[in-house]
């Protein structure tokens, strides 16, 4: 290819040289083609030079149209301009675009517009610098191919017309050079600064080459794993080392990444390559005593962890043999400087600024050598409370950089507010979740009961992770993932905020746009997020990449993890946080398959798959509490339990309200039983027909499912039906048969019903005069809970019409209002806010509602958890009053079959958990019925005054009549039992019969079993104290004054002794079950300030 004639410096630039650098001999032209120095040039070039004199070469920066208020460059570029055409070239010589530019003309400052890119000129390049390629990073001359379609190829730079001169900087205070003139006389110089020089950037003696790649050269560089998103960012920072052909790669702290061969092309500012997977970008050169020792490898899928099971690799000390043996913990090294031009001079050393790091700009970095190591609170300080130390083989496990063990004290601020069952909690979650219990794993259960302060555990739990480690500067837990119910979000950040302040830690809710949780992800401010679980579903990809990652899961309400099937349970895996708590009042609720899918949460693998514990846990279990069970069974079961037991107790912690008697007012709750009206017994009647009953027992589970729902609305109130049936019009055939026996039974009701009127409804009737008794005798305010909004919509119309002040809150309620309503009700009085209506599926858990002290159960849940929860949101911390809690039955209708499963599922959740647990929410196992359960359900016993009483088969005389007779309650059982044993007996003898032999009296007895089995379910109802209200002496034994003055309102309006329970008038009390907690502390004992302060669960 032939070569193009030597050049004239800066010939190619119209404007001359400033005088002083001798521009007047510079000529203003390039020399014509005719003059000696251009005749070796072929022929066919010359034709060729006549489209280059019109020629302009021009650094100019560009990009792509943006709208954007603060614009910003995409990218630099050379600028072509030819004939009023131009080409763009990036800096890599190739092509971005090519047109005729807008406007045609360029100089400095110049915005210039060419197929959609916009540009703005920099500065003007010579021929000589565009054709050499030293404009594209490229050293030497090049050539062109003959149409000049792209940037020159580089050859050798020796034929380069000006010695290579390396760069160097200048100072700011360094003196003014003066330059000699023409005459000998020192001509100041124009301007301050240094004339730039080309720089060979692949030549430099500072660049490694192929030549000389024996030299060890060291790096400054960042490193990232391989990443798709548009906008990429850099995991960590290291060190690159060149030696023999072979780039290494070790971290920041000393961790050895990997190696890889090197492609050759000299190491410089941006250069990019890929070692063990990283990506890995090079910033500038330093010395080798900057560079750290190698202490350990990097696990492969992530940047290194002082918590991770790691083990130190041994690596010979001849690897980095440059370093010494005090650069274990180096400061961010400086950069190595490029020489400067020979006619700028250098500061002294003694003059020059010294490096200051950049983690202190304004002083010099302490060391972490020179950190003083110590606990971030005093161990010794008086109420210091001090968590568990790290035994030897954690530290084997934890701590592979062997950092200084130091005691993790809970911050005093919450520590003087903490109650010693609460200290006690927060130093079981810190042991489960730094792994210094017996279990495998870091997972916990806190499953206090209602009202104990779990949240002000949590709190102190988190504030002490993000903040303390057992191992002194190893990081915390980065950040912290609370996933709660919708309606419980507002009152975490309230709660953080109440214990902590607003400046300690940053609370970032995740109730508003989806697009908003990319601050959390992207910024260290916000420490803590607060979610709702329908939320966390759509954002859980997004909180994968959070910076640093969430170290710590905690479940409020941890229901929702019941099954681990379910989409709830298992989006958590994208997350990998092995640190997981679940916070629930109520852990159990129907059987153990959902106590092992909590527990495979917490601490997966830890009780096997579900099909191992089902085999050896749960149908043990079951089986010995069966009644009929054999010895084995028994034993087996009682064994298994045990055993299951001590497993639990390692990672589960349960506490009942029982410890809070010296902090919290007394409780009495009452289980009323309230007869009917005589509308609801006709409705009751009219429905169940022997044969709708036959054709719901033998039809499908929907039919029977759809029927239970209506009777439990019935018992509620008759307008209730109406309201069902008239809203699934169109979907009667669900009831089918009993659709024609349902519209009949609505025929009863009277034309002129009002929503409002509760004279139809038993249960209401009582409801109004207990409300009646509350408002006239007190100033207390009350909570009615209902788990139909059809059954609030019939109270509030029943407030509306009394002109009782009220409050709703139910699913329609706007999330940003509920706390609102809370507040408003806590803080007013009985005139402003008399009644609050709730919804216990919207509000039944974690709001305090400490405001009221009387709640009234409208009806009750076939998950007893649903209950509890309603139950608790007025007896806990900040309750002032007695606390009085009714429980609303109809007497012998579906009501109280309800009541009786819930009680035997609790005495499940009893035998594993402690006293008063069941799981606190979710879907209830409703929808499973044998047809003897059918049959139980759908009849309703209108004679008796208490159906579920009667079970128990319990005489309730009074202590004076126990004594006089000689006998006790518990011989009085003992007979009945040797009367089951015999009939037990006779069954047994009967063997197998015929159904054509069968008679009738064998129905009788298998009632009789059923009623049996229900007995024994139901024991734990013998521990209450059971009242008869038709008695009338019955007022004396109750101990609330307003459901007194509610009995001995209706004793006054008989004559005889005892009233008939077959013909008692409707919304009379006819039986209660009451229940009594500890007393208050006394008058003269003056509690503690600590306790005095409101937490809530």
């Amino acid at each position: 290819m032939p070569s193009y004639a030597p050049l004239v410096p800066d010939g190619g630039q119209k404007r001359q040289a400033p005088s002083e650098f001798g521009g007047s001999n510079v000529p203003s032209k390039r020399p014509s083609l005719g003059s000696a120095s251009n005749t070796h040039r072929t022929s066919g070039e010359s034709g060729s030079n006549s489209t280059k004199r019109g020629e302009q070469y021009w650094m100019v920066q560009w990009r792509m149209p943006q709208y954007k208020k603060h614009k910003t460059w995409d990218g630099d570029g050379v600028l072509v301009l030819s004939g009023g055409k131009g080409t763009l070239f990036d800096l890599e010589g190739k092509i971005l675009c090519t047109g005729k530019p807008n406007p045609d003309g360029a100089c400095i400052g110049t915005m210039l517009m060419m197929q959609g890119r916009e540009m703005e000129v920099d500065c003007a390049v010579s021929r000589d610098e565009y054709l050499s390629g030293r404009v594209f990073g490229r050293g030497g001359l090049s050539t062109t191919a003959p149409d000049n379609s792209g940037p020159p190829t580089s050859v050798s730079s020796s034929k380069l017309t000006k010695k290579f001169v390396p760069l160097r900087p200048v100072t700011n205070n360094a003196p003014l050079q003066r330059q000699q003139g023409a005459s000998g006389t020192s001509i100041p110089k124009p301007r301050q600064g240094v004339e730039l020089e080309l720089v060979d950037l692949v030549n430099s003696s500072t660049k490694a080459s192929r030549k000389d790649a024996s030299i060890k050269t060291h790096w400054i560089a960042h490193w990232r794993r391989p990443q798709g998103r548009k906008h990429k960012t850099w995991d960590g920072d290291g060190f690159v080392t060149l030696k023999d052909n072979v780039l290494t790669l070790i971290t920041d702290g000393g961790k050895y990444v990997g190696t890889s061969k090197w492609d050759g092309i000299p190491l410089f500012d941006g250069y990019e390559c890929n070692i063990k997977g990283k990506v890995v970008g090079i910033e500038a050169q330093v010395d080798a005593k900057f560079v750290p020792k190698i202490d350990g490898w990097m696990a492969d899928d992530g940047p290194c962890n002082d918590e991770a099971d790691l083990e130190a690799p041994v690596i010979s000390e001849e690897y980095f043999e440059e370093q010494s043996s005090d650069t274990l913990t180096p400061s961010l090294p400086s950069v190595t400087h490029i020489d400067a031009p020979s006619k700028t001079r250098i500061q002294p050393e003694d003059t020059q600024k010294k490096f200051v790091a950049p983690t202190n700009f304004y002083g010099k970095a302490i060391p972490k050598a020179e950190m003083p190591v110590k606990p971030r609170h005093d161990p010794n300080a008086e109420g210091a409370v001090v968590m568990k130390a790290p035994t030897e083989e954690h530290q084997k496990k934890f701590n592979i950089k062997f950092r200084p063990v130091v005691p993790v004290v809970i911050d005093p601020i919450l520590a003087r507010h903490l109650r010693p069952h609460q200290k006690e909690g927060v130093k079981f979650l810190y042991e489960c979740v730094m792994g210094l219990r017996r279990h495998e794993g870091q997972g916990a259960i806190l499953a206090d009961e209602m009202g104990m302060g779990k949240t002000l555990q949590t709190i102190t739990l988190v504030w002490t992770l993000l903040r303390q480690t057992p191992y002194f500067g190893a990081p915390g837990v980065g950040k912290v993932l609370i996933v709660c119910p919708v309606s419980l979000i507002t009152n975490w950040k309230k709660e953080f905020h109440k214990w902590l302040g607003k400046d300690r830690v940053g609370v970032f809710t995740g109730d508003k746009d989806k697009s908003t949780i990319k601050q959390f992800v992207n910024t260290r401010i916000h420490e803590v997020l607060v979610i709702g679980y329908e939320r966390l579903r759509t954002v859980i990809d997004e909180l994968k990449y959070c910076m640093p990652k969430i170290g710590l899961v905690i479940c409020d309400e941890g229901h929702r993890l019941k099954s681990a099937n379910n989409k709830t349970s298992q989006m958590f895996e994208a997350l990998d946080t092995h640190r997981r708590v679940i916070l629930s009042g109520t852990p159990i609720q129907n059987d153990l398959s959902e106590f092992h899918a909590m527990a495979d949460f917490c601490n997966p693998g830890l009780l096997d798959d579900y099909s191992t514990f089902k085999k050896v846990f749960e149908t043990p279990i079951t089986k010995s509490r069966q009644p009929g069970c054999s010895e084995k069974d028994m034993e087996l079961g009682e064994a298994r339990s045990a055993q299951l037991q001590a497993v639990a107790r390692s990672f589960v912690l349960r506490r009942d309200a029982s410890i809070l008697k010296s902090y919290l007012p007394p409780k009495s709750e009452y289980v009323v039983f309230v007869s009917p009206s005589k509308l609801q017994k006709a409705m009751f009647t009219k429905i169940l027909q022997p044969d709708t009953l036959s054709a719901l027992i033998g039809g499908s589970m929907a039919k029977s499912l759809a029927m239970i729902s209506l009777l439990t609305k019935l018992s509620n109130s008759p307008m209730l039906l109406k309201a069902a049936l008239e809203k699934s019009k169109g979907g009667r055939n669900d009831i089918d048969e009993a659709g024609q026996a349902v519209e009949e039974a609505l025929e009863l009701l009277p034309h002129n019903a009002k929503l409002e009127d509760v004279s139809m409804s038993g249960k209401l009737t009582a409801l109004s005069n207990i409300l009646r008794y509350i408002k006239s005798e007190t100033e207390e305010k009350c909570i009615l809970v209902s788990h139909y909004t059809s059954t609030l919509n019939v109270l509030e119309a029943f407030c509306t019409k009394m002109k009782y002040s009220y409050l709703r809150l139910d699913g329609q309620t706007p999330q940003a209002k509920r706390q609102e309503y809370v507040d408003v009700f806590n803080k007013s009085s009985q005139s402003a806010n008399f009644v609050f209506l709730l919804s216990s599926k919207a509000g039944g858990v974690g709001l305090n509602l400490i405001g009221a002290s009387r709640l009234v159960l409208i009806d009750s849940d076939w998950n007893p958890s649903h209950d509890l929860q309603s139950m608790a949101r007025i007896h806990r911390d900040g309750q002032k009053r007695h606390v009085f809690i009714y429980r609303l039955l109809t007497a012998g209708a579906i009501d109280e079959k309800i009541y009786q499963r819930q009680v035997t599922k609790l005495g499940l959740s009893d035998s594993l958990m402690g006293k008063g647990s069941s799981d606190n929410g979710g879907k209830s196992k409703s929808n499973s019925f044998t047809s003897k359960e059918l049959r139980d359900l759908f009849t309703v016993q209108l004679q008796t005054s208490c159906h579920t009483h009667e079970l128990l088969g319990c005489d309730c005389m009074n202590e004076a009549d126990r004594e006089e007779d000689g006998s006790t309650k518990s011989d009085s059982n003992d007979s009945n039992d040797v009367e089951d044993d015999e009939d037990d007996e006779e069954d047994r003898q009967a063997g197998f019969q015929s159904a054509s032999t069968m008679k009738p009296e064998t129905f009788t007895k298998m009632d009789k079993d059923l009623a049996k089995k229900r007995k024994a379910q139901l024991a734990s109802l013998g521990e209450l104290t059971h009242i008869d209200c038709l008695d009338p002496l019955a007022a004396e034994r109750i101990l609330d004054d307003a459901l007194k003055a509610v009995v001995q309102s209706q004793e006054r309006h008989e004559d005889s002794e005892s009233l008939d329970c077959s013909v008692v008038p409707c919304g009379l009390v006819t039986f209660a079950f009451e229940k009594t907690s500890a007393m208050a502390p006394k008058e003269n004992e003056k509690p503690d300030e600590d306790d005095e302060e409101d937490s809530e669960d």
